[in-house]
């Protein structure tokens, strides 16, 4: 017979203080005959009686004393053990484990991330900047900051901001080679190329319903955007990186951007995290930070005059791209 020992010890205990199964019945809301047979099934799992019965009153035995007081003990501790459950399932607290790319991580997350403690202060965060695709579940993260097309299957993935990628080159390079008019042109200047998966076969434009993905070489090939954009600004070619990279450049004419007539292949900046089930406040509110700092028109976009990156909505959806969903597809590097 399976028994609910916690339940049993509710009804005996209440039993106990109504002083009868008929008031111990209308306080949890029961029948008197579960209330019954809720203690019955104590006294049988416990092999001893608890209380004497007769047709006036009730009175505890010498091990129902004894139960009683131990049995409130372990009630009122399991009362104490839910409420801080509760608490915990509503508060951010503890230490929330992220992962970025080093350039985002440094230009945009840890600023958005001591604006974010001073409004939980319960949270600490361990944050770790590094440029590979780190697995969640064996190295102990709860989340993981990625920019690119698409997440691997397995993962939630929630779109916390838009990412444009623009062509750029400096006022000194642009002077000495010229200005590309069209993407062909690229194919003659000296690119300055990361080895990113989404780059695969070229760089990507799109203008209407033109798509051009042109092959591109050059004297520099780094998988660091900062050592590439710094090369750009000093005049050696011609860059293709996000927005949230080059944007100071472009606010400040180091840089100039290129082909503004052509968007990039939609990217974004993705919150990524095991399972959806059971998301800690500490995650979630995180997340929902993020969204609310970044998206969805991020102020790297908003100070730079370049356009932005093509949107893909939910077919015949009007409403925001910046939804909760499984994605499928090849692991992207983080940038």
């Amino acid at each position: 017979m399976t028994i609910d020992i916690a339940a049993g010890m509710r009804v005996f205990t209440a039993v106990v203080e109504a002083e009868s199964f008929a008031g111990a019945a209308d306080r949890l809301e029961l029948s008197r005959g579960m209330a019954t047979r809720y203690v019955a099934q104590l006294e049988a799992h416990l092999g001893v009686r608890l209380l004497n019965r007769t047709t006036r009153r009730l009175s505890l035995t010498e091990a129902g004393i004894d139960y009683y007081q131990r049995a409130t003990q372990v009630l009122a501790m399991i009362d104490e053990a839910e409420t801080s459950a509760a608490q915990n399932a509503s508060v951010p607290r503890g230490t929330l484990r992220v992962t970025s790319s080093v350039i985002f991580g440094m230009r945009h997350l840890g600023a958005a991330i001591g604006a974010y403690l001073e409004r939980h202060p319960q949270v600490q965060v361990d944050l770790s900047l590094n440029e590979r695709v780190v697995d969640l579940v064996d190295e102990g993260f709860d989340l993981a900051i990625r920019v690119g097309a698409k997440i691997d299957p397995g993962l939630v993935a929630r779109r916390v901001a838009p990412v444009s990628v623009v062509a750029c080159a400096s006022p000194a390079y642009l002077a000495k080679h010229g200005k590309p008019e069209s993407p062909e042109d690229l194919a003659l200047h000296n690119c300055l190329v990361y080895p990113h998966p989404v780059h695969q076969g070229g760089w990507h434009f799109i203008r209407g319903g033109e798509v051009r993905r042109i092959a591109v070489c050059g004297t520099l090939r780094a998988n660091n955007g900062e050592a590439l954009v710094s090369a750009a600004i000093d005049g050696l070619g011609i860059v293709f990186e996000p927005t949230f990279l080059v944007y100071d450049a472009l606010r400040e004419k180091k840089l100039l951007r290129l082909l503004p007539e052509w968007t990039s292949e939609a990217l974004w900046v993705f919150a990524v995290y095991p399972n959806r089930r059971f998301l800690a406040p500490k995650v979630r509110s995180f997340i929902d930070f993020l969204v609310e700092r970044f998206g969805p028109e991020p102020y790297w976009d908003t100070a730079n005059p370049g356009r932005r990156a093509v949107l893909r909505r939910p077919s015949g959806g009007n409403g925001p791209v910046a939804v909760d969903r499984r994605l499928s597809a090849a692991k992207p590097r983080a940038r």
